[in-house]
């Protein structure tokens, strides 16, 4: 009974942690994009990579609350419909080291 409990709250938790959304930002305008990500409050988007063949995913966040545990909200750009680089939130670890160093 104990184990069954266990499993129980794993998957509900596992659940959780995999309902986040992801969308083709190609598919999408840019207004669209930031209107998803204002509801949702953090989203993946998913686009075409420059390497043909490939995707790419970025998760974007609505504000750095979105970031507590995993970096700190930095500035991105994707491709969608109507705008080759619409401006986006994501969450970013710093090295310490090179362009993302802590100052």
């Amino acid at each position: 009974m104990k184990t069954i409990i266990t499993l129980a709250a794993i998957a509900t938790m596992s659940t959780n942690a995999m309902a986040m959304s992801a969308y083709n930002s190609k598919s999408m305008t840019c207004a669209a994009v930031h209107e998803k990500i204002a509801q949702e409050g953090s989203i993946v988007l998913r686009y075409p990579s420059h390497h043909p063949g490939l995707m790419m995913y970025n998760r974007t966040v609505s504000n750095s609350m979105a970031c507590l545990g995993q970096g700190a909200m930095s500035s991105a750009s994707v491709p969608t419909s109507d705008d080759p680089n619409c401006k986006i939130k994501t969450c970013s670890f710093s090295t310490g080291k090179g362009p993302n160093k802590n100052h």
